[in-house]
């Protein structure tokens, strides 16, 4: 890892990525560093269930992977359930967590609607939920706190770029996921911004159980359904490379292609693109979402460590950035966005408070 900068882990290929079809528990050892002056250095026992929609999106298995850090550093056990996209799945491994006692969840986009005794079940234990990466539907106020980077803040990166690129106006294809909050709050964004201008054509409904490959489908049926389509939006992460890759490898044209949070072969293809001077249009709209974990384990050091009153975290205390990766501003080498890394900041915060920390 490069000295101040968060180094985010390269993947493998999205085709050929195995998905767990049962949990996977991940166990880490308690830190042993006592910070200078304390007397006694502030620990607990803390277990957090971590509860994932799918690892076939990167960036939750980015975000999986800084919250293992964090754990680490605080000496917490971990148990993390994989849903694989399946409702039937994300219901199950919501019970699970509740079942196991867990002192706290991590839910990573799986709503109330599709686990209401899970959630239910984790209000009536006082297990706080943080909801993390995206917003929750969640009427009944079952989150204790929501910590994700502002969905409209991205969509209205993108739509400034889109009416950049399409001055004269033009069709998308909206790759869609209505269960899920933000993928709404994106779709609602752009096509308010963009409103006038950009006309949505063709939407489509992702299977988040097989999400690559639907993808796939879905952006050649509709460009050849309909040819007059010149813009995807691609609402998630993996649909950036799926959707240029199948119009590519199909000649289907310089159709642009719009997405968020920026995975690690997104860099070769936008460098390639510069390269060669294509002007095929094509942007991310990207933020440190794997640093969303950062305050909920902060919350968590509040509540079970520091025994505070008001123990929820708010994200003013070291807020998100947020950036738009096109051909023209990609960096030059590497195969992660180098944002400023979270750690040294809460690292500082929990020593400060004589919590007893690994690093």
């Amino acid at each position: 890892m490069k000295h101040g900068v968060v180094a985010r882990k390269s993947f493998m290929s999205k085709g050929s990525r195995a998905i767990a079809t049962v949990a996977t528990v991940a166990v880490l050892a308690g830190a042993s560093f006592i910070p200078a002056g304390a007397a006694t250095a502030k620990t607990a026992k803390v277990t957090v269930g971590i509860a994932a929609i799918t690892e076939q999106s990167p960036n939750v298995l980015q975000q999986l992977e800084y919250d293992k850090m964090a754990a680490k550093l605080l000496g917490f056990k971990v148990v993390i359930l994989n849903a694989n996209g399946d409702p039937a799945q994300m219901a199950q491994i919501m019970s699970a967590l509740v079942n196991q006692n867990v002192s706290a969840i991590i839910d990573i986009a799986i709503n109330p609607s599709q686990a209401p005794a899970a959630f239910a079940a984790a209000k009536q234990k006082g297990i706080p939920i943080f909801a993390q990466a995206a917003p929750l539907i969640d009427p009944q106020h079952y989150a204790a706190a929501t910590y994700a980077p502002s969905d409209a803040k991205m969509s209205k990166l993108l739509a400034a770029q889109i009416l950049k690129d399409y001055p004269n106006g033009g069709k998308a294809l909206s790759l869609n996921a209505s269960a899920i909050l933000a993928i709404v709050i994106r779709y609602q964004t752009l096509a308010q911004a963009t409103s006038g201008v950009v006309q949505v054509a063709a939407t489509h409904e992702t299977d988040l159980a097989n999400a690559v490959s639907d993808t796939q489908t879905a952006v050649a049926d509709a460009l050849h359904a309909n040819p007059s389509i010149n813009m995807i939006w691609g609402l998630q992460d993996f649909e950036f490379s799926t959707a240029l890759q199948t119009i590519s490898s199909q000649n289907l044209g310089k159709v642009g292609v719009f997405s968020y949070y920026q995975d690690p072969v997104d860099f070769g293809i936008l460098r390639a693109a510069k390269a060669s001077g294509s002007t095929q249009p094509m942007a991310v709209a990207d933020s440190p979402v794997y640093d969303s974990g950062w305050y909920a384990f902060d919350s968590m050091v509040n509540k079970f460590i520091l025994h505070k009153k008001n123990w929820v975290t708010s994200m003013s205390i070291h807020p998100l950035p947020y950036t738009l990766i096109t051909p023209d501003n990609v960096q030059a080498t590497g195969d992660v966005y180098k944002w400023p890394s979270f750690k040294p900041f809460f690292v500082k915060r929990w020593k400060n408070e004589g919590v007893k920390v690994k690093g």
